[in-house]
């Protein structure tokens, strides 16, 4: 579409490159997300929204009041790093030890692109537009610490938008999914407790060992026997922690995994079924077990007439032709949080790049086409939705 909102956005284009390079180059980890909300907080406030830091610890705010009253949309980036040493070779790479593996360096360019845009255009806004620039997103925390600082309170939405660029789908394809995009995603921990001993006399003891060694395998069984096969779900047990010599039988053990599910009563399915088989497999080998959830986020499900009009959105900037549904992905996110609270959508980018590994990885990369497409769906999104 050639008009005056894609000759601002291809204006935009090398600001947006830079700022993403810039923000690539200082990731940080969640809630301590310190630097890169001080520079988001600085551009939004060169641009003349109204800030608002600390939410959630280290999320930001940005408001723009449009012209005159209306409805409010709200724009959702995450903004943390991971704790990966990159090796990419690019270079603006990081050094400090983390790395943006997951394009968040991209999600937060796209919304902070498009506020900047946005502020220039507020005389044709009927409205608010609320900017959420969340943190800890990677332990799935930071949606919950904004909404504990009132977040959506204060600025109450009426829709909710925001995006994930995703380096497993072809650069200049948008993703907008009518139903889930992401799995839920829940850290789990089952703590085993029996009778310590020496490991040549095991009847005189009650060995932890073997009996997470037993819950792990039962477990195992939830998804094939108990979850329905047209369902999906995941049990995986990533860490055992237990023991101290090869020949001492511990009094306790931890196991530590995660669970995934596309719908919220598998989700619980699922749980119930891990609570169920911890108790009673320790029951039967005479110890005791104990299940708790650590973190975790619902799944990632969008509002299907607010995906449509997302849908009809993007192809304005994409073409009918590169707009569709994606695959569920089993990965988590807690814009779920959002979308729980307020009718929105999380669409896809594309931003594949040749010889590049995918997200989460030490050699993560993408293709820097993406940022105009996803930050010319924000604007014509806000420009829409408050005409």
């Amino acid at each position: 579409m050639a008009d005056s909102v894609r000759e601002t956005v291809q204006a935009k284009t090398a600001d947006m490159v830079s700022m993403r390079r810039a923000l690539h180059a200082m990731p940080e980890l969640g809630f301590e997300e310190t630097q890169t909300a001080a520079y988001i907080a600085e551009r939004l406030t060169a641009a003349g929204l109204e800030v608002h830091t600390g939410i959630g610890e280290t999320g930001v705010v940005g408001v723009l009041e449009g012209a005159s009253d209306g409805p409010s949309l709200m724009v959702r980036a995450d903004i943390d790093g991971l704790p990966i040493i990159e090796k990419t070779g690019l270079d603006f790479a990081a050094t400090n030890g983390a790395m943006h593996a997951c394009g968040h360096d991209g999600h937060i360019t796209m919304a902070l692109a498009a506020a900047e845009m946005l502020a220039g255009m507020k005389e044709q806004l009927k409205g608010r537009l609320i900017f959420a620039f969340q943190p800890a997103e990677e332990i799935v925390s930071g949606a919950l610490a904004m909404e504990r600082d009132g977040m959506f309170d204060r600025w109450k939405a009426d829709r909710v938008i925001g995006t994930h660029l995703w380096n497993q789908l072809p650069t200049g394809f948008v993703g907008v999914n009518r139903g889930t995009v992401f799995a839920s995603a829940d850290a789990v921990r089952i703590e085993v407790t029996g009778k310590g001993g020496h490991g040549a006399m095991p009847h005189l003891t009650i060995d932890p060992v073997a009996t997470a060694a037993q819950i792990v395998s039962t477990a195992q069984t939830i998804i094939s026997r108990e979850v329905s096969p047209n369902e999906m779900g995941v049990v995986t047990f990533g860490q055992i922690h237990g023991g101290s010599a090869p020949n001492v039988i511990a009094d306790t053990v931890v196991v530590e995994g995660t669970v995934r599910a596309y719908k919220p009563e598998v989700r619980e399915q699922i749980f119930d079924a891990i609570k169920r088989i911890t108790s009673n497999v320790a029951g039967a080998m005479r110890g005791s077990a104990s299940f708790e959830q650590l973190y975790g986020a619902p799944p990632v499900i969008n509002n299907p007439e607010v995906a449509s009009w997302t849908a009809g959105i993007a192809a304005q900037v994409a073409g009918e032709d590169n707009v569709d549904e994606a695959d569920p992905v089993s990965v988590g996110d807690d814009m779920a949080e959002f979308l729980n609270r307020i009718p929105g959508t999380y669409f896809l980018v594309g931003a594949a790049k040749d010889g590049t590994e995918g997200h989460h990885n030490a050699r993560f990369d993408f293709n820097e086409d993406c940022l105009p497409i996803g930050a010319e769906i924000f604007v014509r999104s806000a420009l829409d939705f408050l005409k």
